[in-house]
């Protein structure tokens, strides 16, 4: 069984980059999202199938790498292919090449298959498996270190969930998160300084109208920073932890 690859191309537009035209991480995600979903619509498990049959694939974990951010005006292309499944979790790598065809950035994910009415997580069907081309057999999963998080934060932000964070599954959108984590940041830091890598655990989901909090704590490491988060909701409890890496900007 061959496993469905899709790959789309995108020119990065101005309100896709940051004051240096590089870019957003933000902006690359939402590539990623994009084109996930154009390979479930096309093989036809997309957003009507899953609503037809009351179920819904949540992001569980990230694990993105990034060699080199795009610049304003520069074609890419981006590629997916699920990797394996097993029980309730589905597997899902990307890959981003610029023009000359070099990899540029790479993402593993987790997802996991859930039952929309009765909020629990159910076992991946055998129509998933037949539409993405995936062997029952092949249950390797994608390992994501667990994040450590310190004892203790020194930056504490509060923010209000807006609609305009909302996604189709009328929860916050996964790309939002990152949104927040970097509000929490140093200015010097967000503006002399990149995000190179992202591990992010998605524990639960966030919904309109609602208070959240972010604690944020950096490290200095060899002129770089890590910085790690922890997010809560109004009972403080956690819904998503996400570490990153900051390097030096390049003159």
């Amino acid at each position: 069984m061959e496993k469905v690859v899709t790959k789309k191309e995108y020119e990065v537009q101005y309100y896709e980059i940051d004051f240096r035209k590089k870019l957003l991480v933000t902006s690359l995600m939402n590539y990623f999202g994009d084109v996930a979903t154009k390979q479930s619509e096309d093989i036809g498990g997309g957003i009507d199938y899953l609503k037809q049959e009351g179920i819904a694939w949540v992001l569980y974990k990230w694990d993105i790498h990034i060699n080199k951010y795009p610049h304003y005006g520069e074609k890419i292309s981006v590629e997916t292919r699920p990797y394996s499944f097993r029980k309730f979790y589905g597997y899902r790598v990307f890959k981003v090449l610029d023009d000359r065809g070099n990899v540029i950035a790479s993402a593993n994910s987790i997802w996991v298959l859930i039952d929309k009415e009765k909020r629990r997580v159910i076992r991946i069907t055998e129509d998933m498996y037949k539409m993405y081309g995936v062997d029952e057999n092949e249950i390797k999963p994608l390992i994501i270190k667990k994040i450590k998080l310190p004892e203790q934060f020194d930056i504490e932000k509060s923010f209000d969930v807006r609609y305009s964070d909302i996604d189709t599954n009328r929860h916050v959108n996964n790309v939002k998160y990152v949104d927040w984590i970097v509000e929490t940041m140093p200015l010097d830091i967000v503006l002399n300084f990149t995000i190179k890598s992202l591990n992010i655990t998605y524990e639960k989901e966030a919904l309109y109208g609602k208070r959240i909090k972010i604690y944020t704590e950096l490290k200095n490491k060899n002129n770089s920073y890590i910085s790690l988060h922890k997010i809560v909701d109004q009972e403080e409890k956690e819904l998503s932890v996400i570490e990153a890496v900051w390097e030096k900007n390049e003159e």
